[in-house]
């Protein structure tokens, strides 16, 4: 299942880094790493929110070297999540 969150609640953490107040209630539980594909790298983050969890992907280009352009500085004033399960993994 999609929702769409305003992206600024979302975008003030995949780009700061930090998780901010935000008037949606957004609780962020995973970072996932950066997966490189060649030009771009793209990296996953779960939040949950009102006891779902939901998936949103960020990609970036550049250089570790010079600077990264990271897609969600495109998002608009809204974005799409992706609804995930939570499940555990068995050793």
């Amino acid at each position: 299942m999609i929702k769409q969150f305003k992206s600024q609640s979302i975008k003030d953490y995949v780009l700061d880094g930090e998780s901010v107040e935000n008037p949606e209630g957004i609780e962020f539980i995973e970072e996932g790493e950066w997966e490189d594909d060649g030009k771009y790298s793209y990296c996953e983050y779960i939040f949950k929110h009102e006891g779902k969890h939901y998936s949103i992907w960020n990609s970036r280009t550049g250089s570790y070297y010079s600077e990264y352009y990271y897609g969600s500085e495109d998002w608009g004033e809204f974005v799409d999540c992706q609804e995930v399960k939570k499940v555990s993994k068995n050793n």
